[in-house]
């Protein structure tokens, strides 16, 4: 299934995500600083956008648990980034793997169930 247009500069946006976390998992020992740093302030605000994006459309979601697990992930990820351990190999793999479990989710589920419910035209109403 196309991409509805709303959704693909957040696809695009879980794409550099998807590589941050490829790049922590191959070696979770490594100095990620510079990467996790460089990514933060654009979680952070991929995040804003989402919650802005999406709440008028939630209600029409036939499957309430996505919003839930979106919620939860997002919250989760925001404490994660409020307070990294960068120094801690063990952190940056469970760091990386919620990330990439949450684009996941977004990508595969939350994303085909939204595109059920929003515009055609590709505005945001």
């Amino acid at each position: 299934m196309k991409r509805h247009p709303l959704l693909i500069p957040l696809s695009q946006d879980h794409h550099h995500s998807l590589a941050m976390c490829a790049r922590i998992l191959r070696d979770p020992a490594a100095d990620h600083r510079a990467d996790f740093l460089g990514h933060r302030s654009d979680l952070l605000t991929h995040f804003a956008e989402e919650e802005r994006l999406f709440a008028p459309w939630w209600g029409k979601l036939a499957q309430p648990v996505l919003q839930h697990r979106f919620e939860s992930d997002h919250a989760l990820l925001r404490q994660m980034l409020a307070a990294p351990e960068l120094g801690n190999p063990v952190w940056l793999k469970t760091f990386a793997e919620t990330l990439r479990g949450h684009a996941r989710f977004e990508e595969r589920e939350l994303f085909q169930a939204l595109q059920e419910v929003l515009p055609e035209d590709g505005e945001a109403t």
